[in-house]
């Protein structure tokens, strides 16, 4: 089931927990307590959280016990593996491995992972169990550019939280790639591979209909593939609205779904696009670095120029509209009208922009590509 509430223009979904909430609060009581050794664990509060997004089923608990493992914990975080997802080539295991992975990278802020659950009669889905870390996360909705506490802050200090979310994607965009190979078994790894897996991410959500602007995406994106494409470690969902900050500094990166070894330059794509979506409408919040400044923090932190940035702003481009294709379907089957969403798919920002940039049909009033290029 998705849940939904109604934003600008769209309504912004909300993955609800459809499990029995007694039944599983007795069966992660049962199983926490066997984790930390403590007999006396009690769960003393459960909730799903205001905004989960729409691919992941999430609970937040409260405890109490004797482990000492939870004297300095401020809650648990409990990932459930969704029945149906956005993102088809990552599973729960994989998402549970990237963060096992990257709680010993002292540079990466991320939860603690307490452990992962294959048994599905433990609750009635696979899961996995990690820290609540303590902090704010920037709105999708209403976006962030608009209201919200990080509209509240001064311009001095939103510029000092842009730079810091920067530098701090910088950190882990050079972790060594080698770590990281066991995505190429998932279909996930290379350029190459995240290339592939939009095409057929995108055929998948499409099924019959025809969606030219995007098609022309397509072909741009093989006549313009990068000759020697670097392979690096990349976040996926590249936001500032999935990072956690206390004050003006990040601590914490979530929401690994869209993980690979596409590159850094994979993320900077995903993070402007977003970000300039967010300001569609409502302008941009002064302090928060314009496209060719954020290039320039991430260069100046990991000491070399972004790459083919013109090609991973029409790749997220595309995978974006693919997205919004599926979108559509997630949305009807949790009960949203056919009728509030029915061109969702064809009048998106990813829609708009491409046709600004291909000069094809009748874009929206949403901008150009200038806007969003650092080119």
């Amino acid at each position: 089931m998705i849940e939904s509430r109604e934003g600008r223009g769209i309504a912004v979904p909300i993955r609800a927990v459809t499990l029995g909430m007694e039944e599983t609060r007795a069966g992660l009581t049962r199983w926490l307590a066997e984790r930390f050794d403590a007999p006396d664990l009690a769960i003393t509060a459960m909730k799903s959280p205001e905004s989960a997004g729409v691919n992941n089923e999430t609970l937040i608990l409260s405890v109490s016990g004797s482990s000492p493992e939870l004297q300095d914990v401020a809650g648990l975080v409990v990932r459930l593996e969704p029945r149906t997802s956005l993102f088809t080539a990552v599973d729960i295991s994989l998402h549970h491995r990237i963060y096992d992975l990257l709680q010993g990278e002292p540079s990466v802020p991320t939860p603690r992972v307490f452990g992962f659950e294959e048994d599905e009669s433990i609750v009635g889905r696979r899961f996995f169990v990690m820290e609540k870390l303590e902090g704010l996360i920037p709105a999708d909705n209403p976006p962030y550019h608009q209201s919200g506490w990080l509209a509240d802050m001064d311009e001095q200090e939103r510029a000092k939280l842009w730079t810091d979310a920067i530098r701090t994607m910088a950190r882990f965009h050079q972790l060594p790639a080698e770590r990281f190979q066991f995505l190429k078994e998932h279909g996930i790894g290379t350029a190459r591979q995240q290339m592939d897996y939009a095409r057929r991410y995108y055929d998948h959500a499409r099924g019959e209909r025809d969606y030219p602007v995007l098609e022309q995406a397509w072909e741009w994106l093989e006549a313009n593939f990068p000759q020697a494409p670097a392979e690096g470690f990349s976040w996926g969902d590249a936001r500032c609205t999935n990072m956690l900050f206390q004050g003006t500094r990040c601590v914490g990166v979530l929401d690994w779904d869209m993980v690979s070894l596409a590159g850094a330059e994979c993320d900077l794509g995903w993070w402007l696009l977003h970000d300039w979506v967010g300001s569609v409408g409502v302008g941009r919040l002064s302090g928060l670095h314009g496209p060719a400044e954020t290039l320039r923090i991430w260069e100046e932190a990991v000491g070399r120029e972004a790459r083919d940035m013109e090609f991973w702003l029409m790749f997220n481009l595309f995978r974006l509209g693919g997205i919004m294709i599926l979108l559509k379907a997630f949305l009807i089957e949790g009960g949203t009208p056919a009728e509030a969403v029915a061109d969702i798919d064809r009048r998106n920002p990813a829609i708009s922009i491409l046709q600004s940039r291909f000069g094809t049909g009748d874009p929206l009033d949403m901008g150009t590509w200038a806007d969003i290029s650092p080119l």
